[in-house]
């Protein structure tokens, strides 16, 4: 699985800002989502649903999205890796049971979101199983970057992005 660089170091560097951000805003969405004011239950579970599908694109795919037939400039976890190296993670639950449900859920308003009367989104059962997986992910994707300049970024804006208004309250941290 040999993705192609960022052809542009320096917004490769840039782009972990973004990167860190949604992770944040991620567990940010999923705490809120279970212990935030009932009244904006459903922005949170559409944030912590929209993050999933961001970081599971980031962390899971291997090629960049297309659009006419040219490769977009995609963020991929597997630009941060040595050369050669495989993913050490996975996202069973979300590949299997809640991605494609929801990029139909999350992007278009089709007749075919009815056709899985049986696929219910229960905000209780389903963030802290989605947030555990998206976090064990998340860290073993962190321990596989070993470039300095990369890790050292990667540390920069978490410590940075804790430090944010609506962040300083959320366990970003590895458990």
């Amino acid at each position: 699985m040999v993705v192609k660089k960022i052809l542009d170091p320096q917004k490769q560097i840039d782009a972990i800002r973004d990167v860190v951000y949604e992770y944040a805003n991620l567990i940010a969405a999923s705490y809120n989502s279970l212990r935030g004011d009932d009244q904006w239950r459903t922005n949170y579970n559409d944030a912590f649903l929209l993050g999933c599908r961001k970081l599971g694109d980031f962390l899971m795919n291997d090629k960049r999205s297309v659009k006419r037939g040219e490769e977009l400039d995609d963020v991929l976890a597997m630009d941060y890796l040595p050369p050669n190296a495989t993913r050490d993670w996975e996202l069973p639950i979300w590949t299997a049971e809640w991605r494609k449900p929801m990029n139909i859920y999350l992007a278009h308003i089709w007749s075919s979101r009815t056709d899985d009367p049986v696929r219910h989104w229960d905000h209780t059962v389903e963030v802290p199983r989605l947030e555990a997986e998206f976090k064990k992910a998340w860290w073993k994707f962190r321990d596989a970057v070993t470039d300095g300049k990369y890790s050292e970024k990667f540390d920069e804006e978490f410590a940075f992005c804790q430090g944010k208004p609506g962040f300083e309250n959320i366990d970003l941290q590895r458990h």
